[in-house]
């Protein structure tokens, strides 16, 4: 796992001075040396030096562009739709997967030919997928597996582009969906080449709606029940669905915005926070992601300076909704139209997600306290560590805290008699770590890189 460093400055040395006096000629000569000293007794002719004590405290510079490309925050694309013409600074891809591609039988499944070559790329990019499967995508073939084409009623539509919309409640496909889930979660829950799973399979896009066919969508029984499997097949790998729907907002499951700063904030009831807020729901970030699309009509023009007024404030519905990433598909096609939108985009997608900054540091008496902040919108949802690392590998690992934005916690306390003592040769290393996050991946602090004896790489 790469690690981030982080430079620890301002040293107060006290030497303790016992036996013969120096001459004021070795005193200036010892003090001249390099100011790291860790030894028991330090015998030299007529001098004697005992153990040197290290002590400083220091406050940091917080730096947000240093974590463009951390991991499970910002924007991304979908590798399908065409290759990037323009790099941006991006952690996550997506793809939209036919349920057809990964499903041949009642159970037989077909993750090796319809997913695991996804996997396999979006690693080599030094990227997490974020992936939803689907039955149904408006202009495109119907993703209904084979072995179901005889057994399920399909439904004809002309909207959104036109396409077949399966019966259900037919008996054969809910059993279907059922154990695909479970598998699913057998096969790759905790997976840290997938960031989350978007529910889908119910809907138009798996979007959880067929408007304006809403008598064509399942009951809240059926809901409950397809929301409940995911919830049990899946105890590690972050999951969303589209809605606060039946019971997700009592679940570990996530939201994400399709029509992100166009219909997201306001008093409309059915646009996306309302919604949240109806069902009680909009708090559910603390725990669980919000994710998304940026709108695609309003992609192109959202980060200019005069921007087209048919999009709602950018800044405003990321503060009401506390999203982490986002599918903006125009930053990464060169749909963007000048430098300055560029930029734009660019702290945009900063502005998502976490941004954990190391604020202050000290030490004392064998005791490195550290205070680690949250600034940014939303947590790191999974399991995360920060460890102290000195030049001999030895290394103090501390599980930390959900950091919620915006709340106080207590300082990390490392006992550092076991570490060597660091110089400026051989400094001590400050990192975060995670089990879900890719080998080539890192997740780097909010916090300036200064020079000193603790190094955040």
């Amino acid at each position: 796992m790469r690690t981030d460093a982080l430079f620890l400055v301002f040293l107060f040395l006290t030497p303790l001075f016992a036996g013969c006096l120096a001459t004021d000629e070795k005193v200036q000569s010892i003090q001249q040396q390099d100011p790291i000293v860790s030894e028991d007794i330090i015998e030299q002719e007529d001098l004697i030096v005992p153990e040197e004590r290290i002590e400083f405290e220091v406050n940091f510079t917080f730096d947000l562009h240093r974590t463009a490309e951390n991991p499970l925050r910002g924007f991304y694309t979908n590798y399908d739709w065409g290759e990037p013409v323009y790099d941006f600074p991006a952690s996550l891809e997506f793809a939209y997967i036919p349920l057809s591609e990964l499903m041949s039988g009642p159970s037989n499944y077909t993750f090796d030919t319809g997913l695991e070559p996804r996997l396999i790329a979006a690693e080599e990019r030094a990227h997490q997928l974020i992936l939803r499967p689907y039955i149904d995508y408006p202009n495109k073939a119907s993703g209904l597996p084979a072995f179901l084409e005889d057994q399920v009623e399909m439904r004809s539509y002309s909207e959104h582009g036109g396409g077949m919309s399966p019966d259900y409640n037919n008996s054969q496909l809910r059993a279907a969906l059922s154990s695909f889930i479970q598998a699913f979660g057998q096969a790759y829950d905790g997976d840290n080449r997938i960031a989350v799973i978007q529910l889908g399979l119910l809907g138009f896009w798996g979007e959880w709606h067929t408007w304006p066919h809403s008598e064509w969508f399942p009951s809240d029984e059926y809901l409950t029940e397809i929301l409940d499997t995911y919830d049990q097949s899946f105890n590690q790998t972050l999951l969303q669905v589209r809605y606060p729907v039946a019971n997700s907002p009592d679940l570990r499951i996530g939201f994400h915005d399709d029509s992100f700063a166009y219909s997201t904030i306001g008093d409309v009831e059915w646009h996306f926070h309302p919604r949240l807020v109806t069902s009680g729901a909009d708090e559910h970030w603390k725990t669980s992601p919000v994710g998304g699309e940026l709108r695609p009509e309003v992609q192109q023009s959202i980060f200019e300076v005069n921007s087209n007024p048919q999009h709602q404030n950018f800044s405003q519905c990321v503060e009401a909704t506390h999203a982490s990433m986002l599918l903006n598909y125009a930053a990464f096609s060169g749909g963007l139209n000048s430098t300055n939108e560029t930029q734009n985009a660019e702290n945009a997608a900063l502005s998502l997600g976490y941004a954990l900054h190391v604020s202050h540091a000290n030490l004392s008496d064998n005791q490195l306290h550290l205070t680690i902040e949250n600034r940014g919108i939303a947590p790191f949802y999974y399991p995360l560590s920060v460890r102290l690392t000195d030049s001999g590998n030895t290394t103090l690992t501390m599980e930390l805290p959900l950091y919620i934005s915006g709340q106080s916690y207590s300082p990390i306390i490392f006992d550092v008699s076991s570490l060597q003592l660091p110089s400026n040769e051989s400094a001590w290393i400050l990192s975060l770590d995670s089990e879900y996050i890719l080998p080539n991946q890192e997740i780097l602090f909010a916090t300036a890189a200064e020079s000193a004896l603790i190094q955040v790489k």
